[in-house]
């Protein structure tokens, strides 16, 4: 297939999108502990609340899959960027822990647009596998921007700007109309290839069963349950916890936290495109057990090592766009199927997601504190690492018969 002209500009637009997706997930958590305290919620119901757009994703990211691979990338992203900006707008509303629940949901809806989207841009509107790996690191450093830099001027200038932890949220959902607007442009005004023979359209209809019937893509789900396990458990609650176990400021808990943002913007945008087939799962174990160190430090470890534990901790975040090009490497997952594959691996995935800042959050609450809520992440997180060894070699022995024919 030969790869679209204007192939660069659509994906400009999906990385605004995919920015604005960012600072949705990161909005509240730099000012997490002002709005508990303003609605009077503990930290369980907290990590319900925040997790709840994570409930959603699992039954919805299929779904979208299915969209995305039956209409077009130009729907999908529009109404994936406008569930950013109206749950945005509903957190800002909110009266309580029901309220705020409700709102954050709403993200989950057309959110799995956005995430199952770009991998899916990528399979179509990029045939050379070096384009492809490059730039799946580069949109996914995308949303990482967003969210570090909203971590970082949250409290130290939006804030104090705007006052309220309300406003600061009406003013991020004019941010992410903005970038949702520029796709529209963009897309509107692009030649669109069709990228799927009638063959493959009729194979991906009923592609569902051969996706789940695959070792090596069940395998991919696993291990995507524990990332994002890990990955929202710390995205939700790091600062918090930097604060309340670390003893840290605001400001200070926040400046740590965004300063490991901008070196995970630099491992996100690098090391995807280093993830060739005989190293990815690799690469993926051997980030994903950093991870667990960094987070075993800060739990355990004295204050001073805590701000140098999170900025290790940053090797993360590479982990889902690495973890996506093995998906695109699997068997059976082709240009026809990207959606819907990326569909099933997300609702795997946010499983996890759900799962990781309610527990935080839940074992916080009890008499273990932040040290016995950590360390259920650290112990997914090495679940995790053994899984991904295992999808190695069961990945070489699928690709040893192909070695030598």
């Amino acid at each position: 297939m030969t790869a679209p002209h204007h192939r660069w500009v659509v994906f400009g637009g999906l990385v605004a999108v995919y920015f604005s997706f960012g600072i949705g997930v990161a909005a509240i958590a730099p000012m997490l502990t002002l709005v508990r305290e303003d609605l009077g919620a503990s930290r369980g119901e907290m990590g319900l609340a925040l997790g709840s757009w994570t409930m959603i994703y699992i039954v919805t990211s299929p779904i979208a899959g299915r969209f995305i691979d039956r209409f077009d990338l130009g729907w999908s992203l529009f109404l994936g960027g406008c569930s950013v900006v109206g749950s945005l707008l509903l957190r800002s509303m909110a009266e309580g822990v029901g309220t705020l629940w409700l709102a954050v949901a709403f993200f989950g809806v057309f959110g799995p647009l956005v995430s199952a989207s770009a991998p899916a841009l990528m399979a179509k509107w990029f045939p050379d596998e070096k384009e492809r790996r490059l730039g799946i690191g580069l949109y996914a450093a995308a949303p990482a921007v967003g969210g570090t830099l909203i971590v970082a001027i949250t409290n130290p200038v939006l804030l104090e700007w705007l006052g309220t932890w309300q406003r600061v949220l009406v003013f991020e959902a004019g941010v992410a109309a903005l970038l949702t607007t520029v796709w529209v442009v963009i897309w509107l005004r692009v030649e669109r290839p069709d990228c799927k023979s009638e063959v493959e359209k009729a194979a991906a209809a009923g592609s569902t069963r051969r996706l789940l019937c695959s070792p090596e893509i069940r395998l991919n789900f696993v291990t995507a349950f524990a990332l994002f396990f890990v990955m929202h458990a710390l995205g939700t609650w790091l600062p918090t916890v930097l604060e309340e176990h670390g003893e840290m400021s605001a400001t200070a808990a926040g400046g740590w936290v965004a300063t490991a943002g901008v070196f995970a913007i630099v491992l996100t945008a690098t090391l995807p495109s280093q993830a060739t087939p005989d190293r990815m799962h690799l690469m993926f174990g051997g980030l994903l057990a950093a991870t667990a160190v960094a987070v075993a430090i800060v739990a355990f470890g004295p204050v001073d090592v805590m701000g140098p534990a999170t900025l290790v901790g940053a090797l993360r975040s590479p982990l889902v766009p690495i973890g996506i090009v093995t998906l695109l490497e699997a068997d059976e997952v082709t240009p026809a199927n990207a959606g819907l594959a990326n569909g099933l691996w997300f609702s795997a995935a946010q499983v996890g997601g759900v799962s990781g800042p309610l527990t935080l959050g839940a074992v916080a609450d009890t008499s273990l504190g932040y040290e016995g809520a950590l360390t259920a992440v650290v112990v997914i997180a090495f679940l995790g690492v053994g899984f991904a060894s295992v999808q190695h070699r069961v990945y070489r022995r699928t690709e040893a018969p192909l070695s030598h024919s």
